[in-house]
């Protein structure tokens, strides 16, 4: 079933978006009529951070992960092997490398159509996007400890 997409427009985006968090119980780091940011303390003590960006017809959700590398040769063949292989099995998310700030950071993303997004799928993708990116840093630094 379609929601009215007009809940993300432009002019509705802000209180759509603030709704959705009041209704759930997530704070807002940042807002405004085409972004918005949200921010989640984990039990690990590391921050997530989820980035909404709208666009026409599209939201795009994107949390970046701390995997940050100088440049694109610098990634490790392995690890992109790896990432990819795991898309195959996600219905919500994929990876992705995406430059921010001048270096190549791994980030797990999620486009959805406005005319879909209601609070229970705005929920399930920043909940799962948060959770695989979380798990994949976890999974990182035990590997970096040699655990």
């Amino acid at each position: 079933m379609a929601i009215d997409k007009d809940l993300f427009s432009v002019n509705n985006f802000q209180s759509t978006i603030r709704g959705y968090c009041n209704r759930i119980g997530w704070g807002i780091a940042e807002l405004n009529s085409n972004k918005a940011v949200l921010r989640f303390g984990m039990d690990s003590g590391t921050t997530q951070t989820v980035f909404i960006i709208r666009y026409e017809t599209t939201l795009e959700f994107s949390c970046p992960t701390g995997l940050k590398f100088s440049s694109f040769d610098a990634i490790p063949h392995q690890l992109s092997s790896y990432m990819l292989k795991e898309n195959s099995k996600y219905k919500i998310g994929f990876w992705c490398i995406e430059e921010l700030s001048n270096r190549q950071v791994f980030s797990i993303m999620h486009n959805a159509e406005m005319s879909l997004i209601d609070i229970n799928y705005f929920l399930s993708i920043v909940k799962t996007l948060v959770q695989k990116c979380e798990n994949l840093e976890q999974a990182a630094e035990q590997g970096l400890r040699g655990i």
